[in-house]
């Protein structure tokens, strides 16, 4: 049975506002709903540039709503309690636009129910800025009025007394007549068209002229479609791979950063869109003269190897989005690598982005590999990014200890398996971004579509870490695998 309740003494409330963990949850399940819910969404929104509108599906019956840029989260109602979950486990309770949505759900007569939405600031004018206030607020419980900027505008309907809506239509049917007069949780703005043409005209309504993130179009048959202007930015090439076979000597991909206000530079993208094969051979041609040692290895889709090569030339890309989270919650984290005039250096993984659909535009000749020219202010400035400013140099941590490491073999068809199990103690739990413990399973098989799996857990006691050590060791040493090491 559906419940939202909560242990209140589990959560920090001022103002009417709670915020808490899952854990406080009476049905902490919840929050795997949440991350289940956002990963379905993403597997089944395909992102379209808005010069590719005209390719769409040419059907009938397109629902297609405004796009709100602010923070997503899945509202449980369960006849009584109201609350909100996102995917990295937080729970919101008491906003002023959650206490609408309580009572218009108890006026309908809604015995439960469990809505997606996205939080976002009412009177924010700069859409750039949008995330960055909307998780502002969120987070510091601030004042009444401050808690009364922010709104909620529901887009889908996952379930109504147990079961999901048939169609797109009887979901926006239920969120018209049901919040249609909410002042702070509402639904998302969305009109139906039957023309791909009409698709057009809106997205140039409310994104062109009105400055709004962007719009979805979303049909039952033809699917979820998240059309946005594309991105232009400025890049630093730091490494490449080459293609195999009949395309040796061709650009496979570019290895792409943004340069941190340091000086470092912060892993970014691969981009292997947009180049012709003119400008593959060229690219070859001349990065193979500026390959230089690293310390660090990254892997193209293929699992080759990068070449990485000293920092440049700058190119412009395009991209179709730029995501902060990941599916199931937390940052994007990505390497941040320091030249030292000679070989690149890993630091550590910072907040950054996940780009959806590089391409490639041109070299820029006119700019260079640092912060001036290829700088992630470009990326902030449009996506609310952590620690911007913060250095990655983690060198004047105290180092790891590792304290187990096992590995263990099994040939199937002549292909050699490997496992390999660790636990180590970080001797970093004072800094908030490292666990105490971390117990690190690596399995390599090259039968399996993805060859190279990985399981990380992290504990805050030794009790706890050697215990989840103990149980993945029982779990995946068993069935004719071999002790190695």
């Amino acid at each position: 049975m559906l419940t939202a309740k909560f242990d209140k003494k589990a959560f920090k409330c001022k103002n009417g506002y709670c915020i808490g963990k899952a854990k406080g949850l009476e049905d902490p399940a919840l929050w795997a709903r949440a991350q289940e819910y956002r990963r379905r969404l993403s597997n089944s929104m395909r992102a379209v540039p808005a010069n590719e509108i005209h390719k769409l599906p040419k059907t009938r019956g397109y629902h297609v709503s405004r796009k709100y840029d602010g923070e997503f989260g899945l509202v449980v109602f369960d006849g009584e309690n109201l609350v909100s979950v996102n995917p990295g486990g937080t729970v919101r309770a008491g906003l002023p636009a959650l206490e609408e949505a309580e009572k218009l759900l108890k006026k309908a007569k809604v015995a439960s129910c469990i809505l997606a939405g996205e939080y976002y600031v009412i009177d924010e004018p700069s859409p750039a800025r949008m995330v960055q206030q909307t998780v502002g607020i969120l987070r510091s419980q601030s004042s009444k009025d401050e808690l009364s900027r922010i709104a909620m505008a529901m887009f889908d309907v996952v379930e109504i007394d147990g079961k999901p809506p048939a169609t797109i239509k009887k979901t926006h049917e239920f969120l018209d007549r049901t919040f249609g007069k909410g002042k702070k949780f509402h639904p998302v703005e969305t009109k139906r068209v039957d023309k791909v043409e009409s698709i057009e005209d809106i997205f140039t309504d409310w994104v062109i002229a009105e400055g709004s993130e962007g719009v979805v179009a979303r049909h039952d048959s033809a699917g979820w479609f998240k059309i946005k202007v594309r991105h232009n930015l400025d890049v630093a090439i730091i490494g490449f791979s080459e293609g195999t076979e009949n395309r040796k000597g061709m650009l496979h991909d570019l290895l792409v950063a943004v340069v941190r206000p340091d000086g470092t530079f912060q892993e970014l993208a691969r981009v292997g869109g947009g180049f012709t094969d003119d400008d593959r051979k060229e690219f070859v041609k001349d990065l193979r003269k500026r390959v230089v040692p690293s310390e660090y290895v990254a892997v193209n889709s293929d699992y080759v190897a990068y070449e990485m090569i000293e920092p440049g030339p700058v190119v412009e890309i395009e991209c179709l989005d730029m995501i902060t989270e990941r599916v199931r919650g937390g940052p994007v984290n990505r390497m941040v690598l320091e030249w030292t005039g000679e070989k690149y250096r890993a630091l550590s993984r910072m907040p950054l982005v996940s780009v959806i659909s590089p391409q490639y535009v041109r070299i820029r000749d006119d700019k260079e590999a640092g912060p001036d020219d290829a700088s992630i202010h470009q990326v902030s400035e449009l996506r609310s990014i952590q620690k911007v400013e913060q250095s990655a140099d983690t060198s004047q941590l105290n180092p790891s200890e590792l304290l187990e490491r096992t590995v263990y073999t099994k040939t199937m068809h002549d292909n050699l398996m490997v496992r390999k199990l660790m636990l180590w103690k970080t001797n970093k739990e004072e800094s908030p971004d490292f666990p105490a413990y971390v117990v690190y399973l690596t399995d390599f098989s090259p039968n399996r579509k993805t060859p190279l799996e990985r399981d990380v857990k992290v504990a805050g006691t030794e009790a706890t870490a050697r215990r989840m050590f103990k149980e993945l060791a029982e779990s995946k040493f068993v069935g004719g695998w071999e002790k190695a090491a």
